[in-house]
């Protein structure tokens, strides 16, 4: 590898960047940066990275740079003066930073609408929405600009763009990889993650990141929760049906599992993320009213009427589910289960109320209990399909996908 390779694979990488006014998912293309930076590099420091470039959602700091967090509340903001810890990591690794990709105002939503900065086109499913709130990290790794990207991850906010694009999305243990400098939302559920095509891309850089890493192994015995899957659309029920016939042939055993109540879990999840994410943005709400998006300006109004009580309930539910979930995976290697229980709806369709609940239902308690859980692209005929797996370790769970991945082929 030399610099005149990289410099070739840099360039065919940024010919598919497009930003939001070309109809692409970029923010910000940092040109001068990636001009700056190869210009001033030789052969022997390129980093076993050299050949990667990588998105960063937009509200994870990069110097130089506003970090806008996909909202007019944030227009006046000023250039940010250091770097979030997690983007130098990959940057010293030697991966070029793309740039600053869309996302739902605030990560506080899970469609990727963002009528202020710009809604990240769906590669895999043109005219559907690409899932949110990391929509445009999910958009720019599918439409091959971004090797990988870092998105954030409260509720399914990786996982849930991974699967209606068509990408593998990660969001490991809490914790797991830093999040200062990144915008919050909610302090007991946010988890830094990744997005890639492959798990082994994402098992690569999670590894070089210096975690812990197994080679990939066919699961041997898998939970299922059938309640999660009668839930879901007849297409994804499909889908996931023959994924689930592909392990099995492969002699993977399919165990129904005892699961938490899917209302415990949401009930849990929104006081704590709502509760959380208004305490965040009290100053801000009070003096701009006028600058949130008015689906969000909802969601921190609930946050702020919930009582110390229901808080405090919600957090008590979130040890017992973590109980509860501990328990479950005693007996199995990882629980699978649809990412989503429907395809990414049609972008006209964005407004539909019932569709944040059946969006998360399936995501928001890995969040709740702080586990790793992965998406995976599984074969469908019509817009992309999620399967998710969810386990005790981010090795287990890396190593369990890969060898998913290699039974989907």
């Amino acid at each position: 590898m030399n610099t005149a390779t990289r410099r070739a694979e840099v360039a065919s990488r940024r010919a598919l960047a497009r930003t939001n006014e070309r109809g692409g998912p970029y923010v910000e293309i940092y040109d001068a940066a990636i001009a700056q930076r190869i210009a001033e590099e030789d052969d022997d420091d390129l980093g076993p990275l050299a050949m990667w470039t990588f998105a960063v959602k937009d509200l994870v700091a990069v110097s130089g740079h506003r970090m806008s967090a996909g909202s007019p509340v944030r227009v006046d903001a000023p250039h940010e003066t250091h770097t979030a810890p997690i983007v130098s990591m990959i940057e010293e690794l030697g991966a070029i930073c793309m740039g600053s990709v869309t996302l739902h105002e605030f990560a506080f939503g899970v469609t990727g609408i963002n009528s202020h900065q710009g809604t990240a086109p769906n590669p895999a499913a043109p005219g559907r929405l690409p899932g949110g709130s990391s929509s445009g990290s999910a958009s720019a790794v599918a439409d091959g600009s971004a090797r990988i990207a870092i998105g954030t991850d409260t509720g399914g906010s990786v996982r849930i763009p991974a699967a209606f694009c068509g990408v593998v999305g990660f969001k490991p243990a809490f914790g797991t990889y830093p999040n200062t400098g990144v915008f919050p939302l909610s302090a007991t559920l946010d988890h830094v993650g990744l997005l890639a095509t492959t798990t082994a891309d994402i098992s690569h850089v999670h590894q070089l990141l210096g975690h812990e890493t197994i080679s990939a192994r066919r699961p041997k015995r898998l939970g299922i929760v059938r309640v999660d899957l009668e839930a879901a659309s007849a297409e994804v029920q499909s889908a996931f049906g023959q994924a689930i016939q592909r392990l099995r042939a492969a002699g993977v055993e399919i165990v129904d599992v005892e699961w938490n109540d899917p209302e415990s879990v949401f009930v849990a999840s929104t006081a704590i993320m709502f509760s959380e994410a208004a305490a965040i943005h009290a100053h801000s709400l009070s003096a701009t009213p006028d600058r949130y998006g008015h689906d969000i300006k909802a969601r921190l109004k609930l946050g702020s009427a919930l009582t110390g009580v229901e808080v405090a309930s919600a957090h008590r539910l979130r040890s017992v589910l973590q109980q509860q979930t501990h328990a479950a995976l005693a007996g199995v290697d990882a629980i699978v289960s649809p990412t989503v229980q429907i395809v990414a709806p049609l972008l006209e369709d964005a407004d539909d109320p019932t569709l944040a609940a059946r969006i998360v239902a399936n995501t928001r308690l890995a969040n709740v209990v702080g586990l790793p859980a992965i998406s995976l692209p599984i074969a469908n005929d019509g817009p992309p399909v999620g399967l998710q797996l969810l386990g005790p370790s981010n090795a287990t769970v890396l190593a369990l996908a890969e060898g998913v991945e290699a039974l989907m082929r």
